[in-house]
């Protein structure tokens, strides 16, 4: 009786470290990063985060500006332009 309760009891918490396991697959972990690990930065233009790496750069009054795309910084330059 003793050993066939031990057996279930082993049988259960390995069923709980297979269905934890799956969760802990599925569930992201929340963190803002880019595949390559590296930090995100957001566009003035159209507000999405886009890599480091990949964004198109504007320099202004010392500040470096970040953008999506060539048609966000266009955009961005010909509403700086206008009166």
């Amino acid at each position: 009786m003793i050993l066939k309760l031990l057996i279930g009891i082993v049988i259960v918490y390995v069923l709980y470290k297979i269905v934890s396991g799956w969760n802990a697959i599925a569930a992201p972990s929340g963190k803002n990063l880019s595949p390559a690990g590296e930090d995100l930065v957001e566009d003035p233009i159209c507000h999405t985060y886009v890599p480091v790496s990949d964004a198109c750069r504007l320099s202004r009054a010392g500040k470096t500006l970040y953008f999506c795309s060539r048609k966000c910084l266009d955009t961005f330059a010909d509403e700086q332009r206008e009166p």
